[in-house]
């Protein structure tokens, strides 16, 4: 009698994930799903904070996921995990999937480092109070040449002591001591594998932008857009004072060719016969004193 009920009640709450997972579908445009691979439960948590406003993080079995998409009618949906073989995540949202990475990027979360994690950050053990008595430990800041003294039977930092670069490999022996002193190197986040955006499955490859290219992009294009109307006489709020510049340009160095005076032709003018007179006393042999 005690299993059937503990059966019912398993069977209950995969009624529920499948609803609440249909519900989920239904109100979002944006469906997305990450691998939780390496991925701490903690981390998850801060970034679903982080994110409470714009997107809904759940973790679900695939199977109930399907039942989800069955329910929903939108069979299509099942691509996201159709070759994902590990444990996934899913992200719910009405942001564009575009937008969605770039909040998840800004989203990351510094770390402790495994052994074998590059740096993210310049890795500065700071002058402090380690709380550590004195024992093999202190072999361990000798090898990695951080100073240090004995205090009030605790071991202390000498000084403030790099010890590794951004881009370096954190040793196994540093992530340890690392992490004895609650110092964190790493940054982590969620990484969209796919995205179903408007019937389109989106890998997460094809979400990567460089936003400082696509904004020096967008402004090359909009200075060659309008030197192209400038250049075409194209009338906008942008180019007529361009245009009327160049008019104003062309007519003078017109008007100065063809020897018409005017206030802002009559100094290039004679500055010109000047010139032209010189060059022919040249030619001539005259003298030009």
């Amino acid at each position: 009698m005690q299993s059937q009920a503990t059966a019912m009640k398993i069977q209950k709450w995969k009624i529920d994930e499948v609803n609440e997972l249909a519900d989920l579908i239904e109100k979002h445009k944006i469906l997305a799903v990450f691998k939780l691979t390496g991925l701490r439960a903690n981390l998850i948590h801060e970034i679903r904070k982080k994110l409470r406003d714009v997107a809904v993080i759940r973790v679900a079995k695939k199977t109930l996921f399907i039942k989800a998409v069955e329910k929903t009618g939108k069979r299509e949906l099942v691509k996201l995990i159709e070759d994902l073989h590990t444990p996934i995540g899913f992200i719910f949202s009405n942001l564009s999937a575009f937008k969605l990475k770039i909040l998840l990027d800004k989203s990351k979360i510094l770390m402790h480092a495994k052994a074998g994690e590059k740096a993210d950050i310049d890795v500065v053990i700071p002058e402090m109070n380690t709380g550590l008595p004195p024992g093999p430990i202190l072999s361990d800041f000798g090898k990695l040449k951080i100073p240090t003294r004995i205090e009030g039977g605790q071991i202390w930092i000498a000084k403030d002591t790099l010890v590794a670069r951004k881009g370096e490999e954190i040793s196994p022996q540093l992530a340890s001591l690392l992490a004895r002193l609650d110092i964190k190197a790493v940054m982590k986040g969620i990484t969209i594998d796919k995205a179903y955006e408007d019937g389109i499955l989106i890998i997460g490859e094809d979400l990567a932008i460089n936003l400082e290219k696509v904004k020096n992009e967008i402004i090359e294009a909009g200075s060659s857009a309008i030197r192209l109307a400038v250049e075409l006489g194209y009338v906008t709020r942008e180019t007529i004072q361009l245009i009327l510049a160049k008019a104003v340009n062309l007519a003078i160095r017109l008007a100065i060719e063809s020897g018409y005076v005017t206030r802002e032709t009559i100094q290039p003018i004679l500055i010109e016969a000047v010139s032209s007179a010189i060059k022919i006393a040249v030619k001539l042999g005259l003298r030009c004193d």
